[in-house]
């Protein structure tokens, strides 16, 4: 017989269980010692000769019957067992489930219960197993995180630091090429600080209270000057730009939004390792929105890291992080400003064929 899947139900059934152990112990003990249900042998055990036989005993003194007895000891007997295997079946886990969260908060993020039940304490140690995971892949993140902040602050750094030398020299010329240095790796440091600054404004208010200063903008325009920086940083990279006639307008956070498409832009220039090999941003109208298409052809993503590329700090292609850079938090950001404009974002990608990247941003009037 299953139990019923409630600790409440359960307990309810074992107390029914005893119920009916006790009811059949009165019955049988009740049959076997009253003369008149055809109880035990005349002279048994639970009673004497029948009144008026000789040695018998008349009305007044007949000897008291055991059964009440009998019956209150067996069901005492009953309700203690009963008593100890509940208590047993419900204390157990609870310590159980005790132990994990004292070694849990003592910094044991390994502990598990491995509790598997269907009642309310199966469904809180498989809550308390899942707490333990998400710790786990926290600290990971963090260190992670520490890593790879570590390393790209001291790149430019170490960059600003020569350049400083080299400029301490005296040389005029080198000076001003070692400025120009200098303020591209300042730019690369305001980067890295805003992206994380900005990641850590959303976890804390899960991107509700993130205020969005929205601008009405064609999206022409907003596609011209997302190709007119992507070349000016990397004018050795071929950019494809098309983009229709008659977009309806958007309404934008021209400085988030715009983060969102150089993102896409950047990844596409760093994971494309043949710089001859051209980029494609596209823009055209999808319904009551307007997409925005970043292609490449570039090594593309393994088909095991696509389900974490929105993760805080995640990096696909661990091997080439030295070079591409990056904390990983570009495509986690971009996926915040695009849902908190009302939109959506989708990544195909293949290793090895490159990887395409769409953005849909509602039209301005559009319902979100």
């Amino acid at each position: 017989m299953k139990l019923p899947g409630s600790l409440a139900g359960r307990m309810l059934a074992l107390a029914v269980a005893q119920m009916l152990i006790l009811a059949i112990a009165a019955i049988v003990i009740f049959y076997l010692t009253v003369p008149d249900h055809g109880g035990g042998p005349p002279g048994g055990p639970f009673h004497g000769p029948p009144p008026g036989a000789p040695g018998g005993h008349g009305p007044s003194d007949r000897p008291i019957p055991i059964g009440p007895w009998l019956t209150l000891a067996v069901g005492f007997v009953v309700l203690a067992i009963g008593a100890l295997l509940t208590a047993r079946w419900i204390v157990r886990p609870i310590e159980k489930l005790e132990s994990v969260a004292s070694a849990l908060g003592q910094g044991d993020l390994t502990a598990r219960s491995g509790l598997v039940r269907d009642d309310e304490l199966g469904r809180l140690a498989k809550r308390i197993d899942e707490m333990g995971d998400q710790l786990q892949q926290m600290l990971a993140h963090e260190r992670e995180l520490l890593a790879n902040v570590a390393h790209e602050l001291r790149t430019p750094l170490s960059r600003i630091g020569v350049a400083l030398d080299l400029a301490g020299e005296g040389d005029g010329k080198r000076a001003r090429t070692s400025l120009g240095e200098i303020a591209v790796d300042i730019g690369e440091l305001e980067v890295i600080v805003d992206d994380i600054l900005t990641a850590l404004r959303y976890d804390v208010t899960r991107g509700v209270a993130m205020p969005l200063r929205r601008e009405r903008l064609a999206p022409a325009l907003i596609a011209n000057a997302f190709a007119e920086r992507m070349q000016a940083r990397h004018p050795e990279r071929p950019l494809a730009v098309s983009i229709a006639h008659d977009l309806s307008d958007i309404e934008v956070d021209p400085v988030l939004f715009r983060r969102v498409i150089d993102n896409l832009l950047e990844n596409s220039h760093k994971y494309t390792p043949d710089r001859s090999s051209p980029i494609l941003l596209a823009v055209r109208p999808a319904s009551q929105r307007i997409e925005f298409e970043v292609v490449d052809r570039g090594i593309g993503i393994a088909t095991a890291d696509m389900p974490n590329i929105y993760n805080s700090f995640f990096r696909s292609e661990r091997s080439r992080s030295r070079e591409t850079g990056g904390v990983g938090l570009g495509l986690t950001l971009a996926k915040r400003i695009v849902e908190a404009h009302g939109g959506a974002i989708e990544i195909t990608s293949a290793t090895g064929k490159g990887t395409q990247a769409r953005v849909w941003i509602p039209v301005t009037g559009a319902p979100v």
